[in-house]
């Protein structure tokens, strides 16, 4: 019979490309996959059907990302729920693939009492990552430790992470990149009518939340009409509603699927993923952008002090700059649209030999069925 694979997460599966990666791969696998995620834009929960193959219920309890303390109780109100749903699929549950802390206790908690295989996936060390008051984080961190320690597996996004858990000692850990994989019916030309000939076109797809260079990317459309920014995401309302008012030199494609965000990185001449080296998580960052601008053969702009600006310089995908709208507008400078070009074989010849999601499907399988 067939093991049945439920993942949960705090946040909505459409989009998580992580997460939809990996449970098309077990699905490859013959597991049956399931998923328990929230959608803070509702009130009501609900259940669909993902890529017609895996059974998605979606928790809904009004909240908002990067709003710290004020998110406390709905993160509770979200875990008392997400417990509920877990004893109500206890039967048929043989492993919990948790995602982050705000997940991974609760389903600790319950993988324990039920004799169930736990799967830990840190997307984001917690204590690094969100607004944890100082007096709470020694304790935020020992329980985080925890959870990894008493884990069957643990995942990382990327291998420098090994140092931000270092506290900690997983019974076995995995490295799963950030990865695009191959989908033969993927339509890549899908927005190439948007491009905006005689402007150097610039995307941003991904999560739009404080300290990702939003509101510098607003200040410099205003002012430059020589870039075009071509944005899609979702997350703080704030900055959204800052993106919607500001309408020159900008699109909005708002929250879109992730082959749509792929559609959307392929009209442009250059990729953006700047992370201010401020928050402690980002000096760690591994983001999907890095690896998707290898597979579209785009060159890429990452801040210093990151973690990720080294490997674009090691392996020479794009560009690397500081923090802030003097740097980025100094690069902005030196660009030409011939020279972007040269990234397209180097970085695409990249994906294949080192970072393909096929290498890293492998992996997961194997993990997987060393569980059973």
């Amino acid at each position: 019979m067939n093991k049945n694979i439920f993942f949960v997460a705090s946040n909505p599966f459409n989009p998580d490309p992580r997460a939809e990666k990996q449970m098309l791969t077990l699905l490859k696998g013959n597991y049956n996959v399931y998923g328990i995620g929230w959608d803070r834009d509702r009130k009501a929960s609900y259940t669909y059907n993902m890529l017609d193959r895996i059974e998605i219920q979606e928790i809904g309890i009004k909240s908002s990302f990067g709003s710290g303390l004020k998110n406390l109780f709905p993160i509770i109100k979200f875990n008392i729920k997400l417990f509920s749903q877990l004893i109500k699929n206890n039967k048929k549950i043989d492993v919990v693939h948790a995602v982050n802390f705000d997940t991974g206790l609760t389903s600790l908690i319950f993988t324990k009492i039920f004799h169930k295989k736990l799967v830990y996936d840190i997307y984001d060390y917690y204590v690094d990552s969100f607004p944890v008051p100082s007096s709470l984080k020694w304790i935020v961190r020992k329980l985080e430790n925890m959870v990894i320690n008493k884990s069957d597996f643990t995942i990382i996004p990327i291998d420098y992470r090994k140092q931000q858990i270092k506290g900690a000692h997983p019974q076995k850990l995995e490295i799963v990149y950030n990865t695009p994989s191959y989908v033969p019916d993927r339509d890549l030309n899908k927005y190439l009518s948007n491009y905006v000939p005689g402007k150097l076109n610039i995307s941003f797809v991904g999560a739009i939340v404080p300290d990702r260079f939003i509101d510098e990317l607003i200040l410099i459309a205003k002012k430059r009409d020589d870039i075009f920014f071509h944005i899609a995401g979702y997350g703080s309302e704030e900055l959204v509603d800052k993106i919607k008012a500001n309408s020159k030199n900008m699109k909005f494609y708002g929250k879109v699927s992730y082959d749509d965000g792929l559609a959307i990185s392929n009209i442009s001449d250059l990729m953006i993923a700047m992370y201010d080296p401020k928050v402690e998580n980002h000096k760690y960052s591994a983001p999907n952008k890095f690896y998707e601008a290898l597979f579209l053969g785009k060159p890429i702009i990452v801040a210093n002090g990151t973690g990720v600006d080294t490997l674009v310089r090691e392996y020479e995908v794009g560009f690397t700059v500081d923090y802030s709208i003097s740097a980025f507008e100094k690069l902005l400078d030196t660009l030409d649209k011939n020279s972007l070009n040269k990234f397209k074989k180097n970085n695409q010849m990249l994906y294949e030999t080192k970072f393909s999601w096929k290498k890293i499907e492998k992996e997961i399988l194997d993990s997987y069925n060393r569980l059973f």
